[in-house]
């Protein structure tokens, strides 16, 4: 099975989790779609991994899913999530993702992130500073690893 993992990030979390599936799943291609545009038609599974700034997906990710809408109804997809507040994961998917792609995806799925201050810039960086202030942002925010393997234990199953 061809797989291509698709994504885009700001600061760099969603390009590692990225790396991370790469290596755990055979004969995968990772691509940011920031960099390269890819024509996924010859893939049989398509794993799209986006950042989330204010609860939207980064904007070249929805561009991406708008533009495949197509050929993504009849692919084989899963999707993940970069985020800090893990516990909204399913509303920012379910507000970013056309239900009728949602819905077919063998899994979706937070990775959690990382808050690295010294990639943060303008906004961001003043939003980044008042969420570690808040009660939320006490939570410590790291990459998910258990849902990570537990994201591809899910895709191993589907292939069977």
């Amino acid at each position: 099975m061809k797989t291509l993992i698709v994504y885009a990030g700001k600061t760099g979390s969603t390009e590692k989790c990225a790396g991370i599936l790469e290596q755990k799943l055979k004969n995968t291609t990772a691509v940011d779609i920031t960099k390269e545009d890819i024509d996924i038609s010859q893939y049989d599974l398509v794993i799209i991994g986006s950042s989330i700034r204010m609860g939207m997906f980064h904007s070249e990710i929805k561009k991406f899913i708008n533009k495949n809408q197509e050929i993504l109804k009849s692919k084989r997809t899963a999707y993940y999530i970069c985020c800090g507040f893990t516990n909204n994961y399913k509303k920012y998917f379910e507000s970013n993702i056309p239900a009728h792609l949602l819905d077919k995806a063998i899994i979706y799925d937070t990775f959690g992130g990382e808050i690295d201050m010294s990639k943060q810039k303008g906004l961001d960086k003043f939003i980044a500073s008042m969420v570690s202030k808040s009660e939320e942002g006490k939570k410590e925010v790291k990459i998910l690893n258990e849902n990570i393997d537990e994201f591809v234990d899910n895709l191993m199953k589907a292939q069977k």
